[in-house]
């Protein structure tokens, strides 16, 4: 059931310092086959696209990021009993960074096409609940992905990687956007955001947002007077692989036209926060058939459905998960929570019916999953705690920008 409270998107994004000791190795790999095209399902994890692969003839569930180079958690590592090639001080989303230990898998099988000689970051992937609710065993990330051609189904939950494009089906009225490749792999791409040009959009697949610029365009954008529509929030907005950021001020801005490459997009929302955040996630690419050639460094985008995103309708507060306990862990100004009296850190007692006094692990799990509040759901009552204050307090979903 579609919900109406979302937890906060992940952003699984792996960064390291260009020209470093590992970046050679990150170029490294090859595919055993000289032809090849294979179809393979997907399913989706807390709004992440999740693979089978197979390592040493077992197989794996893993993340498919293009915001990232191969990870293997711990676990994992562990049971394949791999080498440690080196380490180096890698970077989430929030800026936070983790000395991280890297190694070589001589083969992943992805659909029966075998990717040799990849590098992976071995990471405690359990560290961060809202991950070790999806039980994955690793990421397959932009490292080992630029290999072959991959064409992203979204729609029919199906993934064709190929050597040559030429084997697609690709309609003419596609659209068409250049990418620079970084040195893991990751695409980026240049937009133009009400008549501002932005370098350095990733294509980020492990990013369950749509649209993201930092704060750094939000102030440009307002001091050029190209940004009426906005609002503000406060709070931890986003969880990254090593966790939830620091509470900060975000914004959410209603911009005239956003446009990249040949495919232009009018009146949208768009998230401003931090100062890495300039991504182009899931959720506005699931509205797409999208290709990616890292040999062309082209991305083509074949729409299935139309994407529209021109309001922000919410309760105005998202919840976090510590300690066998709920919290309010951002509100959104102006929003029905903000005006009712809901503040950050309040501990969430209940909502409705449903008791939230205590939540097991797999609780939040389901949590994640399913969102706190089903569709049908206007209004809510939330009982809070506050010190030692027990209050209950009526929520409404209302239109906060438009």
């Amino acid at each position: 059931m579609r919900t109406l409270i979302k937890i906060a998107p992940f952003i699984l994004l792996l960064t390291s310092c260009g020209g470093s000791k590992l970046e050679n190795l990150l170029k490294s790999g090859n595919i055993a086959s000289q032809e090849f095209s294979v179809t393979i399902p997907f399913e989706y994890k807390q709004g992440l696209m999740v693979i089978k692969a197979t390592i040493n003839d077992k197989e794996y569930d893993f993340i498919l990021d293009t915001g990232a180079s191969n990870v293997l958690s711990k676990e994992l590592h562990k049971e394949l009993g791999l080498k440690i090639l080196d380490s180096e001080v890698v970077y989430g989303a929030h800026g936070t960074g983790q000395e991280l230990e890297y190694t070589k898998v001589n083969t992943i099988n992805i659909g029966g096409v075998d990717f040799q000689n990849t590098i992976a970051a071995i990471h405690d992937l359990n560290a961060v609940t809202e991950i070790a609710c999806m039980d994955v065993d690793g990421i397959i990330g932009a490292n080992l992905m630029r290999q072959a051609v991959w064409d992203f189904d979204f729609k029919n939950q199906k993934i064709t990687i190929t050597n040559a494009e030429t084997s697609l089906d690709i309609p003419a009225n596609h659209k068409e956007v250049k990418f620079f490749v970084g040195y893991q792999g990751t695409p980026s791409i240049i937009t133009t955001v009400n008549g501002m040009r932005v370098l350095n959009n990733r294509i980020d697949t492990g990013y369950t947002g749509s649209l993201s610029l930092s704060r750094i365009e939000f102030q440009k954008l307002r001091n050029k007077n190209k940004l009426a529509k906005y609002v503000t929030g406060n709070g931890s907005a986003s969880v990254g692989v090593y966790g939830a950021g620091k509470p900060t001020v975000f914004y959410r801005g209603l911009v005239d036209n956003m446009r990249f490459g040949n495919l232009e997009l009018d009146n949208t929302v768009i998230s401003f926060s931090g100062a890495n955040s300039k991504l182009i996630g899931i959720n506005f690419l699931k509205k797409y058939r999208v290709i990616f050639n890292w040999n062309t460094q082209r991305i083509k985008l074949i729409e299935t459905q139309p994407y529209k995103n021109t309001t922000v309708n919410t309760y105005g507060f998202g919840p976090s998960f510590k300690e066998d306990k709920l919290y309010i862990k951002y509100i959104i100004e102006g929003s029905s929570a903000q005006k009712n009296g809901l503040e950050i850190g309040d501990q969430i007692l209940a909502i409705d019916d449903a008791d939230y006094t205590t939540i097991t692990q797999n609780q939040w799990c389901t949590t994640l999953k399913n969102g706190l509040v089903d569709a049908s759901k206007k209004a809510i009552n939330i009982t809070i705690q506050r010190d030692s204050v027990i209050n209950k307090l009526n929520v409404d979903k209302t239109i906060v920008l438009q």
